[in-house]
């Protein structure tokens, strides 16, 4: 009995380290991603990258880019004094990167609040809690921006609503606050990992979940009658995707581009440009600029 005990608690040791490791990951960076820049275009109905430029840069982590609502530059994360990561935003006009925090902790996820020139981002530092804050870039001052102690990993925030979808780090699930009413509420279990997304045009919410049945999906989160609509099936393993301004939805399989068309009936992905030749590595995350003109990839190496 005694070396039966011992072995169901390494068991059990095992697979909690299993499980922690696997949540701990989602903080470990990748050490070599890179941020790529093509503009685009719509014709024919298909859409064409092109003209595509390394924008980052850099042999370590560069990672999360946004776009600012002008969509003359866009903000992304990047590790490069150190191993922790700060936010810098690159000017697309001037070719210029500048950096915008430098803090002891890391950053990530940054956004633009609206178009009042200030940033919330992810912040692991200030407090026990992963959450998210905002920065005043007039001021330098950084303040706590969600009233909640569940850990963020990624999040979507609509200023004019203030209303906030997040992905809760450890929980594995999908979440709604409310910053003007101070309300929290639970949304969905099942959540993938996956930067939630505002719809174009709308004040819904798109997010990655897995049912029980055990397809995934991206479905659609209304925050005035908190119900939650299927919208596109996920067939492989990247999770990554983007809307373009007109509400198709982007995102690559082995580097080809799949298109998702507004009001698709067919169940299936439309297959465009394949951009194998362009980046060697393997595309994950990407962002579409509010005015169409421009879409950033990541490439990790």
């Amino acid at each position: 009995m005694k070396y039966l005990f011992l072995l169901i608690t390494l068991l059990t040791s095992s697979y909690s380290c299993a499980e922690e490791k696997e949540e701990n990951s989602l903080a470990i960076l990748s050490p070599n991603t890179d941020i790529h820049l093509f503009q685009l275009a719509f014709k024919n109905d298909r859409y064409q990258l092109s003209n595509g430029i390394n924008i980052s840069n850099n042999p370590g982590y560069d990672n999360q880019p946004y776009f600012t609502p002008s969509s003359q530059s866009l903000l992304f994360v990047s590790a490069r004094d150190s191993a922790e990561t700060d936010v810098y935003e690159y000017d697309i006009k001037n070719t210029k990167t500048s950096q915008l925090t430098q803090t002891p902790h890391s950053e990530y996820s940054p956004k633009p609040i609206g178009k009042t020139g200030n940033i919330s981002f992810v912040s692991e530092g200030f407090n026990p809690y992963q959450s998210v804050w905002q920065l005043d870039r007039k001021t330098g001052k950084q303040t706590w921006l969600l009233n909640s102690k569940e850990p963020v990993g990624y999040y979507q925030y609509n200023d004019t609503t203030g209303d906030v979808l997040f992905w809760s780090r450890y929980g594995w699930s999908v979440q709604y606050l409310n910053t003007k009413r101070n309300e929290n509420r639970f949304v969905s279990g099942g959540a993938i990992p996956s930067t939630p997304h505002q719809i174009p045009n709308s004040n819904r919410f798109s997010f990655v979940h897995r049912q029980a049945n055990g397809e995934i999906w991206i479905k659609a989160f209304d925050p005035s009658t908190f119900s939650i609509t299927p919208i596109a099936p996920i067939f492989d393993s990247n999770y990554d995707y983007a809307w373009a301004p007109n509400g198709d939805i982007l995102r690559f399989n082995n580097n080809q581009l799949q298109v998702w068309p507004t009001g698709n009936k067919e169940l299936t992905w439309q297959q465009g440009q394949d951009l194998s030749l362009l980046v060697k590595g393997e595309i994950g995350r990407l962002i579409v600029s509010p005015d169409g003109q421009f879409i950033a990839l990541v490439e990790k190496r």
